[in-house]
């Protein structure tokens, strides 16, 4: 019984980080858009928003976004669906002559 189990939990495992890895796309995305506007409090102190408010967005993000049984179309809908929350959120709180500079930014940093 005890070995059965443990062939088990490993095949689970293995699912587990098979599907850890699928989903990499999305934390390398929600990475590069939380040091973006973590960075722009370099440009003005006032811009600072917590993990905890970024997380909020990433968050809806996996909810609202399209659900797809194909993972490819799930993860492209994931990251556009959050790049495009992250940038109403942050441009709703950034000054005039700050927003093209962000846009800029993120089109270079997403880019690379």
């Amino acid at each position: 019984s005890s070995g059965i189990n443990a062939e088990y939990g490993q095949k689970t495992e293995l699912k587990i980080n098979s599907a850890r890895e699928e989903f990499r796309p999305v934390a390398a995305r929600g990475s590069i858009l939380y040091f973006l506007i973590t960075e722009m409090s370099m440009v003005n102190e006032m811009y600072q928003t917590s993990l905890v408010q970024f997380l909020s967005l990433f968050d809806l993000s996996m909810e609202k976004s399209e659900k797809s049984p194909i993972t490819s179309k799930r993860l492209e809908s994931i990251i556009e669906h959050l790049t495009f929350a992250v940038f109403e959120y942050t441009c709703r709180g950034l000054y005039e002559d700050h927003k093209f500079l962000f846009t800029l930014l993120l089109a270079l940093k997403i880019d690379l």
